[in-house]
């Protein structure tokens, strides 16, 4: 059985770009291990109608915390027998040390790691985030997502910065996750690089805000205008006085749209990076909306 590794920094589109791959292999029995650094699982309940879905929260898979964890869940999925395995890492996960992992499945093909990147986003998530360099010089393919956001000058310079990072990789350019049938299939790893079991960086830093439902949607974006700017991703369903919604904003881009399913936890999981005042400002929207944000968990 074939194994696809997707790794990219927070909010580059490896969520979207995995259900358009699930749409080239509807064909086949697929199995998707989606990894999330916070505890909430976001992305596991977009993809909840895939057939064969695991959710490892709370930590990168490989890292020394989780390493156990994600080994078990691999020996799980293949007993069921797929044709396909796709891991989705968090966004902030350092790959380097994938291969010495699933090397030690003799089931598995490990086909190569696919590094999505934001157009509009990578050469500031490239400078700031010590883990994104590492997803680019890991990588054998890497896919430029959003060109639609963007100049064709500021895609050239995207592309040096990737090269300078990693000469190997073929370098794909896309919108909206969509990408080609034909060089996905033909993947093949092209350095079996490997830098052992990897260890937190503690550049990142994360927190939660756990919302009252006594929130209207024009509070919830004023409240998120205090913060944005100073954050990588924030991401979460909430319930409030409109109803239930998908909070998904990377960098400054507010996004924040009906969701039809339930709402467990009533929270966002915000991820910033040391040296930026996320927690700061954090306080202070918690001061403008004492009401609405009950708690901020770090």
């Amino acid at each position: 059985m074939d194994l696809y590794l997707l790794t990219g920094f927070l909010g580059a589109g490896k969520t979207t770009t995995i259900s358009e791959i699930l749409k080239i292999w509807q064909d086949k029995k697929v199995a998707l291990i989606i990894n999330e650094f916070g505890k909430a699982g976001v992305d596991g309940k977009i993809l909840d109608d895939t057939s064969y879905l695991s959710e490892i929260t709370g930590g990168s898979i490989f890292c020394t915390c989780k390493i156990n964890q994600f080994e078990n869940v691999l020996i799980n999925i293949i007993q069921q027998k797929p044709e396909i395995i796709i891991v989705e890492a968090s966004g902030l996960s350092d790959p380097t040390s994938a291969y010495q992992i699933l090397d030690k499945f003799d089931e598995v093909i490990y086909k190569g790691c696919i590094c999505i990147v934001d157009a509009y986003y990578f050469e500031k998530v490239i400078r700031t985030a010590k883990v994104s360099k590492k997803q680019v010089r890991i990588s054998d393919a890497i896919i430029i997502n959003k060109q639609d956001l963007v100049e064709e000058d500021k895609i050239e310079e995207v592309k040096k910065l990737i090269y300078m990072h990693n000469p190997y990789a073929t370098i794909h350019r896309t919108a909206f996750g969509k990408i080609d049938s034909e060089w996905i299939m033909e993947l093949e790893p092209t350095r079996k690089e490997d830098a052992g079991i990897k260890t937190r960086d503690i550049t990142l830093q994360k927190y939660m805000l756990h919302l009252s439902e006594a929130c209207s949607y024009n509070q919830l974006v004023k409240m998120l205008e205090v913060f944005i700017e100073d954050t990588y991703r924030v991401k979460g369903f909430v319930k409030i006085e409109d109803g239930n919604f998908l909070v998904d904003c990377v960098g400054d881009s507010i996004i924040v749209k009906p969701y039809e399913g339930e709402v467990l936890e009533n929270l966002l999981v915000i991820l910033s990076g040391d040296g930026l005042p996320a927690y700061k400002n954090l306080k202070k929207a918690k001061e403008m909306y004492c009401k609405q944000i009950l708690k901020i968990e770090r």
